[in-house]
């Protein structure tokens, strides 16, 4: 593993993953130890605790003096380990050991003695380094060789793909090998990935089929140095090393502490088979048509190495939605265009019902550390058309569709005009209503209904969906009727199906009306419809429970 000079400690820390456990949660993790083992466990002599990942000894400040002789605590710096050394004077075991690249022969001759001795039972403690290998620079740094170990090598060798790139998977693959056969009890401190992502799959059915005993769950902004805006939950579980069974048919409940480490609740985790996701429940379409690519509502964007400029026969929208868990929820919406990147998919008469389905589902749960990785399932019924229609109107008026009409765009040489398929109204009701703008009305002349507006008339709408598209209907209006007013040009607003979110951006800038209440109203009626469709996301087995 490639490491920062030792100076640089913070900058070392955000490299490799590597956060010190503060001492509230590593007691924690010592009461659920002890519930499982025992109080005495490790003063019997029968028990020995090796913490491979041992940093500056966090995880055993809190342990009975008279404990520490039965510990290893082993470290990948020096400095490190001489600071071990000074933790706990003779006492533990202190080393330096790079547990992902160093061979047994390396190890000390009593911790090698303990592990080949039958008698001896094994508590493995640890919290290893979270940092993940990747191409992409972070903050002007790339990660390519953080996770570049001997360990890894072997992962990759074994078929293992993405998983190897993470450390703390990377410490699991060797525990296993190094503790196959011993009864052991594992204390981890790690993400919740190798439990509940699809990648990691392959590694819970091959490497990991490991007995759940207990656990807690906290967030990431306990540790120091962590980033803010991208908090994620960090578990402690106890894992039964020798008795092996599928994760699967184990169910894992895990208390919920919060930053003060007091109990808030419990939380289950669900399996995500990757045959089950929610990203998988869609057909999509082959797409070969050349067409403009979008990278916004009203952005054609060229240049991109990845360009992904093609729409399917029959395209209505785009829907972008890279990943399957609740943290990609802002890499979602819907644009009138191809995507400029991978992560989208052609909208068509099809499987529009699930892709409004798909996007509430994505967008209606709120997003916070307890839930950021769950995984977002396929429905486990087929699913009532007054839930379908609540979650288009819901989707249709939200500020990531994104969907928009523009006249005379160029791309490559060739004219397009970009057509708004989600406009909600029919041709009729627009030709009765007011439009202050004579080009604009123009533009109705040889108008025809757009998909959704058809699809609409054809409805059942509940109470509180019509409510939406009835507000939704006060802003159009007024829309139409203010138009010399508005900054057509500035959001290329220049035919009558211009998309919701150049209408909402453009309303607000009216010169003589800022439409507060309007926009208010319209906001209230789409809360009372998410209110409804929140519950519903959980019953057809689409969101986790307990979670928002």
């Amino acid at each position: 593993m490639k490491a920062l000079p030792r100076q640089n400690v913070t900058d070392r820390q955000r490299y490799e993953g590597e956060f010190f456990t503060p001492l509230p949660f590593a007691e924690k993790a010592l009461e659920y130890i002890e519930a499982q083992l025992g109080k005495n466990y490790l003063q019997t002599g029968q028990y020995r605790l090796w913490d491979m990942a041992a940093g500056t000894g966090n995880l055993e400040r809190s342990l009975p003096a008279g404990t520490l002789p039965h510990c290893y605590l082993s470290t990948l710096y020096q400095d490190d380990a001489l600071t071990l050394q000074e933790q706990f004077p003779d006492a533990a075991q202190t080393f330096r050991y790079d547990y992902l690249n160093d061979d047994p022969a390396l190890m000390p001759p009593l911790l090698a003695a303990d592990l080949h001795n039958p008698k001896r039972h094994w508590l493995v403690l640890l919290n290893p380094p979270y940092a993940t290998a990747q191409n992409a620079a972070v903050k002007g740094k790339a990660k390519t060789g953080v996770a570049e170990t001997k360990i890894r090598r072997q992962m990759h060798a074994a078929g293992l793909g993405e998983v190897s790139r993470e450390l703390y998977t990377q410490f699991l693959y060797r525990i296993q090998n190094d503790f196959q056969n011993r009864t052991a009890v594992l204390g981890l401190f790690a993400p919740l990935k190798y439990l509940i992502s699809r990648n990691y799959q392959r590694f819970r059915e091959q490497i990991f089929p490991c007995r759940f005993l207990s656990g807690f769950i906290f967030s990431s902004a306990v540790f120091s140095g962590t980033s803010a805006a991208n908090h994620f939950p960090v578990s402690f579980i106890l894992w039964n090393l020798q008795q092996r069974q599928p994760l699967e048919s184990q169910t894992i409940v895990l208390d919920v502490y919060n930053e003060s480490a007091e109990k808030i609740g419990t939380k289950q985790l669900r399996w995500a088979n990757r045959s089950q996701l929610l990203n998988g429940w869609i057909k999509r379409p082959r797409a070969a048509i050349l067409f403009p690519p979008f990278s916004s509502a009203i952005t054609v964007k060229e240049g991109n190495t990845d360009t992904r400029n093609r729409i399917a026969e029959g395209f209505l929208a785009s829907l972008m939605c890279p990943g399957n868990e609740l943290q990609n929820q802002q890499k979602t919406a819907f644009l009138s265009g191809p995507q400029v990147s991978a992560g989208a998919f052609s909208v068509t008469a099809e499987n529009f019902e699930q892709a409004m389905t798909v996007f509430a589902a994505r967008k209606i749960p709120q997003n916070n550390w307890l839930n950021h990785v769950d995984q977002l399932m396929q429905p486990n019924q087929e699913l009532p058309k007054e839930f379908i229609g609540d979650c288009t109107l819901w989707s249709l008026f939200d500020n990531k569709n994104q969907t928009a009409a523009l006249k005379d765009v160029l791309y490559r040489g060739k004219v397009y005009q970009v057509r708004n398929h989600f406009f909600p109204f029919p041709v009729d009701k627009i030709r009765q209503w007011h439009v202050a703008d004579a080009a604009i009305a123009a533009t109705l002349q040889t108008a025809e209904n757009t998909f959704v507006a058809d699809w609409l008339a054809e409805q059942s709408l509940s109470v509180e969906a019509s409510a939406v598209l009835s507000a939704a209907e006060t802003l159009y209006r007024h829309f139409y009727g203010h138009l010399p007013e508005l900054p057509l040009s500035k959001y290329k607003i220049e035919t009558w199906d211009a998309g919701w979110r150049q209408i909402s951006l453009a309303l607000p800038e009216c010169q003589t009306h800022r439409f507060i209440k309007e926009f208010a109203d319209l906001h209230r009626c789409r809360d009372a419809l998410k209110r409804k469709i929140l519950p519903q996301l959980v019953r057809f087995g689409i969101a986790a429970d307990g979670t928002y």
